[in-house]
């Protein structure tokens, strides 16, 4: 499949947006971008993912409905997950679980593509592999009702919430509205980092995706909200980048999100890439929206986090 074959196939339709609120934290805590005081923060440098082995300009679509299929050809066709994981390694998995949502609501990551990652990562010689989130509703709930706990633990991974200020710790974020926060230890210190959204709808940004799925990674979310929410998530792309970033595409849900539930659509896809802007790109456009119709996908193409241009990747399907 070439390119251009790659984008005509995608058509641009509106969708209905539902009215579901975002979840903020409530702790009082807050990113106070005046708060200097960094002195548990890592170097900034060493903040930042090593650059993935895998192809920066290429997007795998893999198709089908069977989730170790599914994850087993993904990998294969960005050249193997041995590429990735070493022996030895630590893996952080940031799904979406924030809902207490079952895995047939298609609101949360579905969880048969979450172990089939976690057994990949084993089966290279991963020391550990944990599977993260800080969902914005009853944690112990959210984890069962995903079937993410049980999904995860069944093949030998860890998963838990991060809803606990003990989980952060204060980095310098150095962008213009994100001057710190407090952000994921488990992947500061992670030897390999994959973001896992799953395609759904979300009434204040359209959609949610890789980008806005690292907002389970910051302990004040409410920050976002209160100055300006997609230059914040583009500044926190840009400080810390996953080494692969999987959207869960198999089906989701296109309105009434992000709690749901909602009109669910099956698209059969899972979309992988390092590139996070590429990938949130091309899954807008599979959702029926124009990129440039998400504002924290072109801020965080404006600040060089990666390429909204579809047409200068390599789209292979497979």
């Amino acid at each position: 499949m070439d390119r251009r074959q790659f984008i005509s196939g995608v058509g641009y339709g509106l969708l209905s947006l539902g009215l579901a609120g975002c979840g903020l934290n409530l702790s009082g805590k807050s990113d106070n971008p005046q708060n200097t005081n960094t002195q548990n923060t890592p170097n900034n440098q060493a903040a930042l993912a090593a650059a993935s082995v895998y192809d920066r300009g290429k997007l795998i679509i893999s198709e089908g409905s069977d989730p170790n299929s599914l994850i087993e050809k993904g990998f294969a066709a960005l050249g193997g997950i041995g590429a990735l994981v070493r022996s030895g390694a630590t893996v952080v998995v940031k799904p979406n679980f924030s809902v207490s949502r079952k895995p047939e609501e298609a609101a949360t990551t579905n969880p048969q593509l979450v172990a089939a990652v976690v057994k990949q990562c084993l089966a290279a010689g991963a020391k550990e592999v944990k599977v993260i989130d800080y969902p914005f509703q009853s944690p112990p709930v959210c984890l069962t009702n995903s079937g993410i706990k049980e999904a995860v633990e069944s093949v030998g991974g860890k998963a838990f919430a991060i809803n606990a200020q003990s989980f952060y710790t204060q980095v310098d974020m150095g962008g213009k509205i994100l001057k710190t926060t407090l952000f994921s230890k488990d992947v500061l210190n992670a030897d390999v980092f994959i973001n896992f959204p799953i395609l759904k709808h979300h009434s204040m940004t359209k959609v949610t995706l890789g980008l806005k799925n690292m907002m389970g990674l910051v302990w004040d979310r409410g920050y976002f909200h209160r100055t300006d929410l997609m230059q914040c998530i583009a500044e926190l792309a840009a400080f810390r980048k996953p080494h692969l970033t999987i959207v869960d595409a198999i089906r989701g849900i296109t309105d009434n999100g992000p709690t749901g539930p909602g009109t669910i659509r099956e698209w059969n896809q899972v979309i992988f890439g390092v590139d996070p802007v590429a990938v949130d790109t091309y899954a807008a456009t599979l959702f029926g929206l124009k990129p440039t119709e998400i504002g924290y996908i072109t801020a965080a193409a404006e600040l060089g986090v990666g390429e909204m241009d579809l047409q200068k990747l390599t789209a292979v399907k497979v």
